[in-house]
Protein backbone atom coordinates (compact mmCIF):
# COMPACT_ATOMS: atom_id res chain seq x y z
CA UNK A 1 0.00 0.00 0.00
CA UNK A 2 1.02 3.55 -0.78
CA UNK A 3 1.14 6.61 1.90
CA UNK A 4 -2.28 8.60 1.79
CA UNK A 5 -0.46 11.86 2.49
CA UNK A 6 1.93 11.29 0.04
CA UNK A 7 -0.83 11.11 -2.77
CA UNK A 8 -2.53 13.67 -1.40
CA UNK A 9 0.23 15.96 -1.38
CA UNK A 10 0.64 14.93 -5.13
CA UNK A 11 -3.29 15.51 -5.71
CA UNK A 12 -2.74 19.37 -4.04
CA UNK A 13 0.02 20.09 -6.07
CA UNK A 14 -0.87 18.87 -9.46
CA UNK A 15 -3.83 18.93 -11.57
CA UNK A 16 -4.75 15.54 -13.26
CA UNK A 17 -8.76 14.57 -14.14
CA UNK A 18 -10.56 11.99 -12.70
CA UNK A 19 -9.90 9.55 -15.72
CA UNK A 20 -6.14 10.29 -15.28
CA UNK A 21 -6.47 9.32 -11.47
CA UNK A 22 -8.01 6.10 -11.91
CA UNK A 23 -5.16 4.92 -14.58
CA UNK A 24 -2.36 6.20 -12.51
CA UNK A 25 -4.20 4.26 -8.89
CA UNK A 26 -4.13 1.17 -11.34
CA UNK A 27 -0.60 1.70 -12.36
CA UNK A 28 0.81 2.25 -8.66
CA UNK A 29 -1.69 -1.01 -7.63
CA UNK A 30 0.16 -2.92 -9.87
CA UNK A 31 3.97 -1.22 -9.37
CA UNK A 32 3.29 -2.21 -5.83
CA UNK A 33 2.31 -6.07 -6.66
CA UNK A 34 5.50 -6.16 -8.26
CA UNK A 35 8.33 -4.15 -6.90
CA UNK A 36 9.52 -6.62 -4.70
CA UNK A 37 9.87 -9.53 -7.19
CA UNK A 38 11.65 -7.25 -9.73
CA UNK A 39 13.69 -4.90 -7.87
CA UNK A 40 11.78 -2.04 -9.42
CA UNK A 41 11.72 0.40 -6.71
CA UNK A 42 13.32 0.54 -3.51
CA UNK A 43 11.77 0.38 0.45
CA UNK A 44 13.27 3.45 0.80
CA UNK A 45 11.81 5.40 -2.07
CA UNK A 46 8.10 3.95 -1.64
CA UNK A 47 7.02 6.23 1.07
CA UNK A 48 7.60 9.11 -1.50
CA UNK A 49 6.32 7.29 -4.97
CA UNK A 50 3.70 9.85 -5.81
CA UNK A 51 5.33 13.04 -4.82
CA UNK A 52 9.07 11.80 -6.32
CA UNK A 53 8.69 9.81 -9.11
CA UNK A 54 4.80 9.88 -10.45
CA UNK A 55 5.57 13.87 -9.50
CA UNK A 56 8.06 13.67 -11.49
CA UNK A 57 6.56 12.83 -14.95
CA UNK A 58 3.82 14.74 -14.45
CA UNK A 59 6.31 17.56 -15.02
CA UNK A 60 6.70 16.81 -18.55
CA UNK A 61 3.09 16.63 -19.67
CA UNK A 62 3.38 20.43 -20.22
CA UNK A 63 6.25 19.83 -22.86
CA UNK A 64 4.63 17.16 -24.82
CA UNK A 65 1.21 17.61 -26.93
CA UNK A 66 -1.66 15.36 -25.86
CA UNK A 67 -1.55 13.67 -29.33
CA UNK A 68 2.12 12.76 -30.01
CA UNK A 69 4.15 9.73 -30.21
CA UNK A 70 6.49 9.05 -27.39
CA UNK A 71 9.46 6.97 -27.17
CA UNK A 72 10.98 6.47 -23.44
CA UNK A 73 14.22 4.82 -23.03
CA UNK A 74 15.31 2.50 -20.51
CA UNK A 75 11.88 2.54 -18.80
CA UNK A 76 12.43 0.32 -15.57
CA UNK A 77 9.45 1.13 -13.44
CA UNK A 78 7.60 3.11 -15.84
CA UNK A 79 8.58 7.11 -15.23
CA UNK A 80 7.88 8.76 -17.38
CA UNK A 81 6.34 5.88 -19.58
CA UNK A 82 3.37 4.94 -18.14
CA UNK A 83 2.37 7.82 -16.26
CA UNK A 84 3.00 9.98 -19.74
CA UNK A 85 0.18 7.29 -21.55
CA UNK A 86 -1.96 7.34 -18.42
CA UNK A 87 -2.93 11.15 -19.01
CA UNK A 88 -2.56 11.02 -22.91
CA UNK A 89 -5.47 8.39 -24.17
CA UNK A 90 -5.00 10.09 -27.71
CA UNK A 91 -0.82 9.57 -27.92
CA UNK A 92 0.72 6.77 -27.67
CA UNK A 93 4.42 5.56 -25.68
CA UNK A 94 6.84 3.23 -27.15
CA UNK A 95 9.25 2.30 -23.91
CA UNK A 96 12.66 0.24 -24.41
CA UNK A 97 13.74 -2.02 -21.52
CA UNK A 98 16.01 -4.52 -21.55
CA UNK A 99 15.29 -6.34 -18.64
CA UNK A 100 12.48 -8.91 -18.69
CA UNK A 101 11.09 -8.88 -15.36
CA UNK A 102 10.60 -4.64 -15.56
CA UNK A 103 9.20 -5.62 -19.31
CA UNK A 104 6.54 -8.02 -17.45
CA UNK A 105 5.56 -5.49 -15.29
CA UNK A 106 5.63 -2.73 -17.50
CA UNK A 107 3.13 -4.99 -20.19
CA UNK A 108 0.52 -5.93 -17.04
CA UNK A 109 0.82 -2.19 -15.92
CA UNK A 110 -0.12 -1.32 -19.44
CA UNK A 111 -3.06 -3.90 -19.32
CA UNK A 112 -4.54 -3.02 -16.14
CA UNK A 113 -4.95 0.78 -16.79
CA UNK A 114 -5.63 0.14 -20.80
CA UNK A 115 -2.92 2.51 -21.63
CA UNK A 116 -2.20 3.42 -25.30
CA UNK A 117 1.52 2.11 -25.05
CA UNK A 118 3.56 -0.35 -25.92
CA UNK A 119 7.04 -2.15 -24.72
CA UNK A 120 9.87 -3.14 -26.69
CA UNK A 121 12.48 -5.46 -24.82
CA UNK A 122 16.14 -5.21 -25.40
CA UNK A 123 19.16 -2.45 -25.52
CA UNK A 124 18.27 0.95 -26.92
CA UNK A 125 21.00 1.07 -29.34
CA UNK A 126 19.85 -2.29 -30.66
CA UNK A 127 15.97 -0.65 -31.06
CA UNK A 128 14.62 -0.68 -34.20
CA UNK A 129 13.29 2.32 -35.93
CA UNK A 130 10.24 3.64 -33.30
CA UNK A 131 8.16 6.77 -34.57
CA UNK A 132 7.98 9.57 -32.62
CA UNK A 133 8.61 12.92 -32.14
CA UNK A 134 9.19 13.07 -28.64
CA UNK A 135 11.99 11.47 -26.60
CA UNK A 136 11.99 10.90 -22.48
CA UNK A 137 14.12 8.99 -19.93
CA UNK A 138 14.57 9.48 -16.54
CA UNK A 139 17.70 8.22 -13.88
CA UNK A 140 18.89 6.60 -17.61
CA UNK A 141 21.99 7.93 -18.12
CA UNK A 142 24.40 11.25 -18.46
CA UNK A 143 23.32 13.37 -20.41
CA UNK A 144 26.43 13.08 -23.07
CA UNK A 145 25.78 9.14 -23.48
CA UNK A 146 21.73 9.96 -23.00
CA UNK A 147 21.71 12.26 -26.19
CA UNK A 148 23.89 9.10 -27.98
CA UNK A 149 21.14 7.12 -27.04
CA UNK A 150 18.65 9.39 -28.15
CA UNK A 151 20.48 9.82 -31.35
CA UNK A 152 18.43 8.23 -33.96
CA UNK A 153 15.34 10.16 -33.02
CA UNK A 154 16.85 13.68 -32.41
CA UNK A 155 18.67 13.27 -35.52
CA UNK A 156 15.46 13.29 -37.29
CA UNK A 157 13.75 16.01 -35.37
CA UNK A 158 12.84 14.49 -32.43
CA UNK A 159 12.51 17.00 -28.56
CA UNK A 160 13.75 15.69 -26.31
CA UNK A 161 11.94 16.05 -22.59
CA UNK A 162 14.74 14.31 -19.58
CA UNK A 163 14.49 15.40 -15.96
CA UNK A 164 17.76 16.04 -14.75
CA UNK A 165 19.41 16.44 -10.89
CA UNK A 166 21.37 18.87 -9.39
CA UNK A 167 24.44 18.08 -11.59
CA UNK A 168 22.23 18.78 -14.93
CA UNK A 169 25.12 21.88 -15.64
CA UNK A 170 28.14 19.59 -15.62
CA UNK A 171 26.22 17.33 -17.43
CA UNK A 172 25.53 19.93 -20.30
CA UNK A 173 28.63 20.84 -20.49
CA UNK A 174 30.28 17.54 -21.53
CA UNK A 175 27.16 16.91 -23.62
CA UNK A 176 27.95 20.44 -25.78
CA UNK A 177 31.67 18.93 -26.35
CA UNK A 178 30.33 16.32 -28.46
CA UNK A 179 26.61 17.28 -29.55
CA UNK A 180 25.32 20.93 -30.97
CA UNK A 181 21.57 21.70 -29.88
CA UNK A 182 19.52 24.15 -28.71
CA UNK A 183 18.17 23.64 -25.35
CA UNK A 184 15.88 25.10 -22.58
CA UNK A 185 16.08 24.44 -18.40
CA UNK A 186 13.27 24.53 -17.09
CA UNK A 187 13.10 24.30 -12.93
CA UNK A 188 11.36 21.49 -11.27
CA UNK A 189 8.54 21.46 -9.48
CA UNK A 190 9.58 18.39 -6.94
CA UNK A 191 12.05 20.93 -5.78
CA UNK A 192 15.89 20.98 -5.03
CA UNK A 193 17.61 22.16 -8.07
CA UNK A 194 16.49 19.60 -10.71
CA UNK A 195 15.13 20.72 -14.66
CA UNK A 196 13.60 19.01 -17.13
CA UNK A 197 15.81 19.90 -19.68
CA UNK A 198 14.00 20.42 -23.18
CA UNK A 199 16.38 19.30 -26.28
CA UNK A 200 15.68 20.09 -29.91
CA UNK A 201 17.98 20.96 -33.14
CA UNK A 202 20.83 18.27 -32.09
CA UNK A 203 23.30 17.01 -34.34
CA UNK A 204 27.22 15.68 -33.46
CA UNK A 205 29.79 17.76 -33.77
CA UNK A 206 31.69 17.08 -36.71
CA UNK A 207 34.57 14.58 -35.42
CA UNK A 208 32.86 13.16 -32.69
CA UNK A 209 31.74 9.76 -31.78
Amino acid sequence: MTDNNDRATFLAAHDVSRETLAKLDIIIETLDHWRTRSNLIGPKEWPQIWTRHVGDSVQLLDRIPDTARVVDLGSGAGFPGLILAAARPAGHVTMIESVGKKCAFLRAAIEAADLPAEVHQGRVEAAPPIAAAYVTARAFAPLPELLDYAAPWLCKGATGVFPKGERWKEELTAAQQRWNFAYQAIPSRSGGAGVILIVREAARRHGKA
